[in-house]
């Protein structure tokens, strides 16, 4: 019987030492993005080719601006008040390697990808929760609840798992707060957001989601996790449920931010 990477990577996880140097030398790790043999999830190589979001950016969602001087620290869809979220961020430009870094985590079931993924992600917090982190006026307020940006149980189904769960684990790891999966759920099957147009995807997601829990997030600070943040919609829906259920802060760090 051929055994899938996917399961043999499980199967390593549950070896004793001897069993797993075994495993390794039948089938030597790979860099889950460019397949070349390395321990390590993600090879330097491609590590280094992530481009991280650097200013100049909207100081409310994150979104990049052009590297000339701006009118507002707001883009224009901040500045009409679109979002609900209290603040967003990413980590990284959703290009080059650092799309091809979600897509092995998505597609290609590289869940050892979310490790380095969330890593950053997690420093990326830290930075937000500074007093004096240089990238906001006030800090974030620390975070009670991680809520990862759910699936709806028939694409679980088809995935096999919620790469924003997994990012969302390594998040909280240097956190105090709690992780809870089933507080916000996809009551409503969509369509993919990649295939549809900016006005669509809010369209899409409008309605989507709903808060299982209210009791628990009432007068909370949630931080909302997603592997990518386009426009904005399905975490803004997220935090509009959370916020009409009673939470006082949500805020979101997205791994990648890519442009329609």
């Amino acid at each position: 019987m051929r055994l899938s990477i996917k399961a043999l990577e499980i199967l390593a996880d549950h070896l004793p030492n001897w069993s797993r140097r075994l495993l390794d030398y039948l089938y030597p790790p790979r860099c889950g993005v460019c397949d070349t043999f390395w321990e390590q999830p993600i090879c330097p190589s491609c590590r280094e080719g992530w481009e991280f979001v650097e200013p100049p950016y909207c100081l409310w969602c994150g979104q990049p601006f052009p590297k000339v001087p701006q009118p507002s620290p707001l883009c224009g869809q901040c500045l009409r008040g679109r979002f609900r979220f209290d603040g967003a961020r990413p980590a990284v430009r959703y290009s080059g390697v650092g799309r091809q870094t979600i897509h092995s985590l998505k597609f290609r079931r590289k869940a050892r990808l979310a490790i380095p993924m969330g890593q950053v992600m997690a420093d990326l917090l830290v930075r937000m929760l500074q007093k004096d982190n240089g990238l906001l006026p006030e800090p974030w307020q620390t975070p009670e609840i991680i809520v990862p940006v759910p699936l709806h149980p028939k694409v679980y189904r088809l995935r096999g798992f919620n790469q924003a769960e997994h990012l969302a684990r390594e998040v909280a790891k240097g956190s105090c707060a709690a992780i809870e999966t089933d507080i916000v759920v996809q009551a409503r099957l969509t369509r993919s957001q990649a295939t549809l147009s900016a006005s669509e995807r809010w369209d899409n997601v409008r309605g989507a989601f709903a808060v299982t829990r209210p009791e628990l997030v009432k007068g909370k600070t949630i931080l909302v996790i997603d592997d990518v943040m386009t426009t904005g919609a399905t975490v803004n829906e997220i935090a509009r449920v959370l916020k009409e259920a009673g939470a006082q802060r949500v805020y979101v760090i997205a791994f990648a931010r890519g442009q329609v």
